[in-house]
């Protein structure tokens, strides 16, 4: 794949990727995802494992053109979040973070130490198979890649407030503006990391 077609496949691969899970989330929020899995302690997460795993399966399917970068896509987040924070919220020696104080700093860590572990191993995970050189180095290219999406969304936000302040119905079928662009950077950036190092492999071959 030439870096050109990694931008647009990996790019399109996002931005309708991103289009798909806001819109598939949307609907299972409707039917009360918000409590699928979930036990009496702790806070939400389905939502944000279905989002992530869509996206990222989509986007796995253009990295690796093939059902099982995509089904690595898809399990990596979506398994990886929802099955750690399944336990956790059934379980008792986390019931001073009940769900009336699901935001408390211990829980917050908690959320955050499993969504990261999980989002970035998966990326790990699905770049290793869709590599052109080695695995290691297909896992090493698509986490920069995705570094490199995540700092230049960063960087669209602090340039242009205004793009990710606007006034957005969390609960509408429409993503936002930045949810968007989140899926096509994500996307267009792994997809272009795989490529050029495959390019540079043959290069120095």
């Amino acid at each position: 794949m030439t870096p050109f077609a990694a931008i647009v496949g990996g790019g399109a691969a996002g931005f309708f990727g991103a289009a798909l899970a806001h819109v598939l989330t949307t609907i299972a929020t409707r039917f009360g995802a918000e409590s699928w899995l979930r036990g009496p302690y702790g806070t939400q997460f389905f939502p944000l494992a279905l989002y992530l795993g869509v996206l990222y399966s989509a986007i796995g399917f253009a990295a690796g053109r093939s059902v099982k970068t995509a089904l690595l896509g898809f399990s990596g987040p979506f398994f990886g979040i929802a099955v750690p924070m399944a336990l956790l919220t059934h379980l008792a020696l986390m019931k001073d973070l009940p769900r009336g104080n699901a935001w408390a700093w211990s829980w917050f860590w908690v959320v955050i130490i499993i969504q990261s572990v999980a989002l970035w191993g998966g990326i790990a995970l699905m770049g290793a198979f869709s590599a052109a050189t080695s695995r290691w180095r297909g896992a090493v290219a698509a986490v920069l890649g995705s570094l490199a999406a995540y700092g230049m969304l960063s960087f669209l936000l602090w340039a242009v407030p205004s793009y990710g302040q606007g006034r957005w119905n969390p609960a509408s079928f429409l993503p936002s503006p930045v949810t968007l662009m989140d899926g096509l950077l994500s996307g267009a950036c792994l997809c272009l990391a795989l490529s050029l190092d495959a390019k540079f492999r043959r290069n120095t071959a």
